[in-house]
């Protein structure tokens, strides 16, 4: 004969439900979801800037394996060519490079922030990990093309710019959305982290840090269009004015025939 399985339902305590021991329990499960939900590249712009001489004032305190994690520290580059450093007159920190790439465009002597993580070690020397690397102060952003921009990346890396081109992708992706722009052929990765009605196909403006290939944006809205309804692109200034002036000349001399 077989062996027959049974299996025993446990009841139910009034208060509780099966699976979990109590709402707290089930609270601290939603809070582990919504913050493995936040995309681990998203790259927090905003961090209060800290100065070399506080970090290193007091490193126990800035030290990201103990206390606050992230931070962001303003100062100058130094020795890029090889162990590379923020620094403040004599004070350095060095900078951990396993992606040398975020510090392409850059150069001895600039002023840059970084965001990242500072680790203190008493033995050894302290070391910050950088996320990312930005020119400091933040310019006004510059308008760029897709092309200009992606035949050479360098010359924007770690700056604010400003780009128009045909939204070919959008899609969400964690807490926001990642998007694909196109324009002349060449294509702009997009991270933006707010909330959008944006469809693929339309024609858009998007502002943001540009890093290591990809933008990550600030603002991504529709293009600005004529009344008419033709989009106005880099030099559509002067097309629209020549346009408008053209009219004007078709009207005036039909008036002057009529006359």
């Amino acid at each position: 004969m077989g062996i027959i399985n049974r299996q025993i339902a446990t009841p139910v305590k009034p208060g509780h439900s099966q699976g979990y021991e109590s709402p707290i329990v089930m609270l601290v499960s939603i809070l582990v979801i919504c913050v493995l939900a936040v995309p681990a590249s998203a790259i927090n712009f905003n961090t209060p800037e800290s100065t070399v001489a506080e970090v290193m004032a007091d490193p126990e305190y800035y030290d990201g394996t103990i206390t606050i994690g992230t931070i962001a520290i303003v100062g100058t580059l130094t020795n890029i060519s090889c162990d590379v450093c923020i620094s403040k007159g004599e004070q350095s920190i060095a900078v951990g490079t396993r992606d040398r790439s975020m510090f392409e465009g850059f150069e001895e002597g600039d002023t840059v922030k970084m965001i990242g993580i500072f680790y203190y070690k008493r033995v050894g020397g302290s070391v910050f990990d950088p996320e990312c690397v930005i020119h400091w102060p933040i310019a006004n952003s510059k308008t760029v093309s897709v092309p200009e921009l992606m035949e050479n990346p360098q010359a924007y890396n770690g700056r604010k710019i400003t780009v128009i081109g045909n939204l070919t992708d959008v899609r969400e992706s964690g807490m926001g959305y990642r998007m694909n722009v196109e324009d002349g052929g060449w294509h702009l990765d997009i991270k933006f982290y707010g909330r959008t009605l944006l469809e693929a196909g339309t024609v858009v403006k998007a502002t943001g840090i540009f890093i290591g290939g990809t933008m990550h944006a600030d603002a991504v809205a529709k293009r600005e269009t004529l009344p008419f309804g033709i989009a106005i692109p880099g030099f559509s200034g002067l097309l629209a004015a020549g346009m408008l002036a053209f009219a004007f000349v078709v009207v005036a001399s039909r008036t002057t025939s009529k006359r």
